[in-house]
């Protein structure tokens, strides 16, 4: 075993550890839907590469944006899975990425761009949990910030208008070491922790799409590397409404 190995191994087995420590609070997980630790050579079949690098060696997947593309670097599970609450965990490390977007869509839905329903985002320095279905992707909202005609006053104005389908956390990350991400959908809320401690926290209409039915990754800029992906079912964790105040007040302020 090579140096480089041995020191992603030890660097997840460390994650992994510290996140099973700190279990779920906003979802209880159920059926296992999907999980992947990357133990194979190519992608496909387990996954549907769109844009970008997509990269397997050793055990782990370092995903990179292409210039050319003028888009960030995605692939989504293979085949679609339709589900509405889950909990879902990822290891990543950044390597001059400037953020892992860990997406959620339904394919189905026509009123949004490309049917973006809701997204967690991890930088080196934040994370950010969107409503994309009610928020800058709602297909309005999109077309009118693309429109070259749209004024940077009207630019502001519709920021301030759909500014409560997003909220943004600070974070504090080693680069130089692995972390673990865990996002929970349930209902109209959603949760997103670091190695096992609540990070970012929102609560929105859109969140409570009721067809969902892809789930995958976009990393911007070059790159990042990501593993052991699992996706569970989620039902509402029994005592979440008693915890909720005294976790929420423990995050960090946005």
């Amino acid at each position: 075993m090579n140096n480089l190995i041995r020191v992603t191994l030890v660097g997840l087995v460390a994650v992994a550890a510290a996140a099973a420590d700190n279990p779920p609070v906003l979802g209880t997980p159920g059926k296992l839907l999907f999980e992947d630790d990357f133990a194979h050579s190519e992608m496909p079949p387990k996954w549907r590469v769109g844009k970008g690098s997509f990269e397997i060696r050793d055990g782990v997947v370092t995903a990179a944006e292409k210039p050319e593309d003028k888009h960030g670097a995605y692939a989504y599970i293979n085949p679609r899975l339709p589900y509405k609450d889950i909990v879902a965990e990822f290891s990543f490390k950044f390597d001059g990425s400037k953020g892992c977007h860990f997406m959620m869509e339904d394919s189905n839905y026509k009123g949004s761009h490309a049917g973006h329903i809701i997204r967690a985002t991890v930088t080196p320095t934040s994370v950010q949990l969107a409503d994309s279905k009610f928020g800058g992707m709602k297909n309005e909202i999109f077309e009118k910030n693309k429109d070259p005609k749209t004024t940077a006053e009207e630019k502001k104005q519709i920021q301030a208008s759909i500014k409560d389908k997003s909220a943004t956390f600070k974070l504090a990350l080693d680069l130089a070491a692995w972390h673990q991400a865990r996002v929970e959908v349930v209902g109209d809320e959603m949760l997103i922790s670091i190695d096992g401690k609540p990070a970012g926290y929102l609560k929105s209409e859109g969140v409570n799409h009721p067809t969902k039915n892809m789930i995958g990754f976009t990393i911007a800029g070059q790159s990042a590397q990501l593993d052991n992906v699992k996706v569970w079912e989620a039902t509402a964790a029994p005592d979440w409404s008693s915890r909720r105040a005294a976790i929420l007040a423990a995050m960090p302020k946005p």
